[in-house]
């Protein structure tokens, strides 16, 4: 994985809301360093069935346009996320960008936690994109304890009510 020249900012992919997260935030460190973009989509289960276009896909979600002003190179592969973001993140120069789940400590015990295993293995920064808070209240809303906690779709109709396409009236 080193036939692209270093430095450069690497970025793990796979179409969750985190991800795309992490994605314009690499964007955007790539276009402030003025250097490469490395979207790496790992653990895929079958290479041979991913393409580019899902990449690219990802970039039009998260971005809106596929950026023309930075060189960005796209990967497939079989490997775990946290050994293909390592294996493509060589130099001590590299930024490595991922995104935190926010899924808390006891499932990153029984699963595994990419973050942490990037703390230990790599060779160069990380920066950890906090999860967006559509995301976060995704996850809220299927933890047993939801004491204190809002609903997403009654707080966008009260902050901003023409978004739910019911107006109003006050009196």
């Amino acid at each position: 994985m080193d036939e692209f020249a270093h430095p450069r900012v690497v970025v793990g992919v796979d179409g969750s809301l985190t991800s795309l997260a992490a994605l314009r935030s690499a964007v955007a460190e790539a276009r402030r360093r003025g250097i490469a973009l490395h979207a790496v989509w790992a653990g895929l289960p079958n290479v041979d069935r991913a393409d580019t276009g899902m990449v690219t896909g990802m970039f039009l979600d998260a971005l809106g346009v596929m950026p023309d002003d930075i060189e960005i190179h796209l990967t497939a592969t079989l490997f775990g996320v946290t050994d293909a973001l390592c294996a493509s993140a060589t130099d001590p120069r590299d930024l490595i960008v991922v995104g935190n789940s926010g899924k808390g400590a006891w499932h990153a015990f029984w699963s595994g936690s990419v973050r942490r295993g990037l703390m230990r293995r790599a060779l160069c920064p990380i920066l950890v994109v906090p999860a967006p808070e559509m995301a976060r209240a995704l996850r809220a809303r299927h933890r047993w304890n939801r004491a204190g906690r809002q609903d997403l779709w009654d707080r966008i109709d009260v902050e901003v009510p023409e978004l739910r396409g019911v107006k109003r009236i006050e009196g």
